[in-house]
């Protein structure tokens, strides 16, 4: 995938993703943005190469809640 083509989709999985997180934490917009981007979870999410970005919305704000509790173990890809 082009380095183009993967930030849109990582534009798009984001805003999924934070989207999740609100309905979870009863967070506002802005304080999941703010939380998720700067996870653990999301380094993993902006380098291709993890394939973090195949796992589905829900899947990776429960990863982000995991890691919020002091334990991320990410899947198999």
């Amino acid at each position: 995938m082009n380095e183009r083509s993967f930030e849109t989709l990582l534009y798009g999985i984001t805003a999924n993703v934070t989207q999740k997180i609100m309905e979870l934490n009863d967070w506002s917009e802005d304080e999941a943005i703010e939380r998720f981007t700067q996870s653990k979870l999301y380094s993993y999410l902006e380098r291709e190469e993890t394939k973090v970005w195949q796992y589905s919305s829900l899947m990776l704000a429960q990863l982000f809640n995991e890691e919020r509790s002091g334990r991320l173990s990410l899947p198999e890809v």
